[in-house]
């Protein structure tokens, strides 16, 4: 019986640990590809069905101007593909969202964007020096198999209106998004799922302010 209640703790302690270790991991790597400081208040493992679900996930703002975050979501469903977490290429089976919201800042002066949470204005400038990295020694390269978006919310407020704008976005779906050559790069997923969002904004003056800025 000892014995039992020995593995029994033994087990139980990896299994906590690994869960810990796996969160830091899942933080970090989400935190280096949006370069953003993110919090999950609690992440679900289901190591049965290599399912992983994140609770309650917070991406702050860089450029605070009046939100505190860009991005939110209730939940993050994610299948992971246990064998590849050991190559050169990661395989997420699904990557589903729920309940998102996207927070954009605006600072309008003179009729112009000068400056947004995007950090998109700032790139425009001609002395714009655009961050460098170190070079990697090795690329880890990463397919999501499919992006779903299911009730996501957008809200912009200017500096020139009291109000915030608040839109319904469209559910999405996207197949074989990465990183990884012949895939859907993920950064042009962000563009269509902002593209929709500008281009539902009710103000006409500001939906051709954003057009014009982003040359969109």
């Amino acid at each position: 019986m000892k014995k039992f209640i020995v593995v029994f703790f033994i087990i139980l302690s990896l299994l906590i640990f690994n869960k810990i270790i796996i969160s830091q991991i899942i933080i970090f790597t989400a935190s280096k590809l949006v370069d953003r400081s993110i919090s999950i208040k609690s992440i679900d493992i289901d190591y049965s069905k290599k399912q992983i679900i994140l609770n309650s996930v917070e991406v702050e703002n860089i450029n605070k101007i009046y939100y505190k975050n860009i991005f939110e979501a209730d939940r993050i469903k994610i299948k992971y593909n246990f064998r590849s977490l050991f190559n050169n290429l990661i395989i997420i089976d699904y990557l589903i969202f729920y309940n998102s919201n996207i927070f954009l800042d605006i600072d309008i002066n003179n009729g112009v964007i000068s400056n947004d949470n995007l950090d998109e204005v700032k790139k425009l400038d001609v002395n714009y020096e655009p961050k460098t990295y170190p070079t990697k020694k090795k690329d880890t390269n990463f397919l999501i198999l499919k992006v779903e978006t299911n009730n996501t919310q957008g809200f912009i407020k200017t500096s020139n209106k009291s109000n915030e704008i608040k839109i319904n976005l469209s559910n999405m779906n996207f197949s074989k998004v990465g990183n990884k050559t012949g895939s859907q790069h993920y950064k042009q997923v962000f563009k269509f799922i902002f593209a929709d969002f500008f281009f539902k904004v009710p103000d006409i003056n500001l939906r051709n302010l954003i057009k014009k800025t982003y040359k969109m």
